[in-house]
């Protein structure tokens, strides 16, 4: 089930990734959708626009490219904190999941190859669909909201030779246009769904554009909530969801419920949220160390980082007290 909230407006879609083809960066545009967490929620009746508006806000992609690293922005996996070693950096920890995420493609009894066709659902700067192509030669598919991160997906793209294997359309994950294709072998997310307004329809669009055969996997990563969180603490989780122009977010069955509803197999979930809050945390203390970098010398506007600076918070505080967590969800044909 999912865990609900009362009457908050949304007016918010959803955002998504796909394959790539360039000489300059040539992206299908299609109507808007989420992709991060939103801060200062606009009007509802101009909510889509400025969604977009927000993430291609040049101070505000700045930041996310200088905090993540450029290659990802999705959350990391970290060493136990009773390692000796020191703690990774930001980007390495975001590519580790990248590696997770593949160990458990490869461990469901399937193989990427070369003739391996993948769709990544908000692809953000494209990180994973290029390790994937660098690695096994595949093709991906990268649907994506923000025109500005599709550009760099794009121009990463040809920088590291992979351009041939990758073609980027903008569009929401909630109407998958029908140039992005279908039929793929495995559909990819990491930390999209969150932002969706309508996750059970996700789920339908992911169905429709999934190979047939048995062969046919899903792989995602999500924020969710914890079964009682809006219960427990309502004000927190009223004012998160008011930030990200939502209703609710799902929990961990209401993923399994609406993929067995589909036939899909439940092929297991790895518990990662001890890394959420980790995660955030980092991103918070980062940002403190190079916030007079990030304004001084990056440009990046004061409003843009102190607005985060109370986002991630939020988020730290939400993992500390048991009503948010994260993890890696597989389902099969």
């Amino acid at each position: 089930m999912r865990t609900k909230l009362g009457n908050h407006n949304t007016n918010t879609n959803t955002n998504s990734s796909s394959p790539i083809q360039i000489a300059s960066p040539q992206v299908t545009r299609i109507p808007p959708t989420f992709l991060h967490p939103v801060t200062m929620p606009p009007p509802a009746s101009t909510t889509t626009d400025q969604t977009q508006t927000y993430y291609d806000d040049p101070s505000t992609n700045k930041f996310y490219t200088l905090l993540w690293g450029g290659q990802d922005i999705h959350i990391g996996i970290y060493p136990p904190s009773s390692s000796s070693s020191s703690p990774p950096s930001i980007p390495t920890a975001s590519h580790a999941t990248v590696t997770h995420m593949t160990h458990t493609l490869l461990t469901s009894n399937i193989q990427i190859s070369p003739k391996t066709r993948i769709l990544d659902l908000g692809a953000g700067y494209g990180g994973s669909a290029r390790h994937l192509a660098k690695t096994y030669g595949c093709s991906i598919a990268c649907l994506n909201l923000s025109r500005l991160q599709n550009e760099r997906n794009s121009q990463l793209c040809t920088q590291e030779g992979v351009s041939e294997k990758i073609k980027i359309t903008e569009g929401t994950f909630e109407a998958v246009p029908a140039e992005v294709g279908q039929d793929f072998d495995i559909i990819w997310s990491q930390d999209s769904f969150l932002h969706s307004r309508n996750r059970a329809l996700v789920v339908s669009e992911i169905d429709r554009l999934l190979t047939r055969g048995s062969s046919g996997r899903v792989i995602f990563a999500d924020i969710m909530a914890t079964p009682s969180a809006f219960e427990k603490e309502p004000q927190l989780m009223g004012t998160m969801m008011e930030r990200l122009h939502l209703e609710d977010l799902a929990t961990v069955e209401f993923y399994r419920d609406e993929f067995r509803k589909r036939g899909f197999r439940d092929l297991g979930y790895w518990d990662g949220k001890e890394h959420f809050r980790t995660h955030y945390s980092r991103l918070g203390e980062e940002l403190r160390r190079r916030r007079e970098e990030l304004v001084g010398e990056e440009g990046v506007e004061e409003e843009v980082l102190e607005r985060q600076v109370v986002g991630l918070g939020k988020w730290v505080e939400a993992a500390e007290k048991g009503c948010v967590e994260w993890g890696v969800l597989c389902f099969g044909r």
